[in-house]
């Protein structure tokens, strides 16, 4: 859903080697396109024809097979909550002067609003007018020329970047989680490192694959 941009990004045409130097980063863009312009990275998920849909995902993606970007797509549109929440925003867009918001630190700290019950939009994001933001926030413009830098400690960075390891668009590492004790099932007041969050997701999905095959 965001494009992938380095300080510089070295290519060899006689090897196949690709090599980046300096800092990562991700960009994310508007929601649909301007006018004349195709569909890119986010804005392939709101064309209207799911057909068409497919049909750019494999353009941008040469040797990707059909079958497989189609069922992709399917299990996106029915259960990740990023492509729902931006689905029913734009919606709610008037003019292409609102922008959807996904605030950084908007949810409960050591809390999901997903936990329990189904997620509402004023949960996640809101639909404002105005540049009041915060620099960590998330901002998607209905339709703009700009794009705008995706922080890597947005809680919403991993399911934006990663959708089909975050396959229901849940959140990424951040810093606000908190360690549970073993014993209790209590949170504590220390916080989970990135290194323990990703090897713990890593360890879950190879748990998985093994149980599949």
């Amino acid at each position: 859903m965001t494009s992938f941009g380095a300080t510089n990004i070295e290519r060899e045409n006689y090897m196949p080697t690709f090599r980046v130097q300096g800092q990562i980063y991700h960009h994310a863009g508007s929601l649909l396109p301007l006018p004349d312009a195709d569909h890119k990275f986010l804005q392939i998920y709101f064309m209207a024809n799911s057909d068409e849909e497919i049909e750019q995902l494999c353009h941008y993606n040469a040797g990707t097979r059909r079958e497989i970007v189609g069922a992709l797509q399917g299990l996106f549109d029915q259960h990740n909550e990023l492509v729902r929440l931006f689905k029913t925003a734009i919606q709610r867009m008037p003019a292409d002067d609102y922008a959807v918001v996904i605030r950084a630190d908007k949810r409960p700290v050591g809390q999901h609003e997903r936990q329990f019950n189904a997620p509402t939009i004023d949960e996640v994001a809101n639909v404002i007018v105005g540049e009041e933001f915060e620099s960590r926030d998330i901002i998607l413009h209905r339709r703009s020329g700009d794009i705008q830098r995706v922080s890597e400690t947005h809680r919403s960075y991993d399911g934006l970047q990663y959708p089909i390891l975050f396959w229901r668009g849940d959140d990424g590492y951040h810093f606000n989680i908190k360690m549970i004790n073993p014993q209790t099932g209590e949170g504590t007041n220390k916080k989970v490192s990135a290194m323990n969050y990703y090897s713990y997701r890593l360890m879950i999905h190879v748990k998985t694959l093994r149980t599949t095959f």
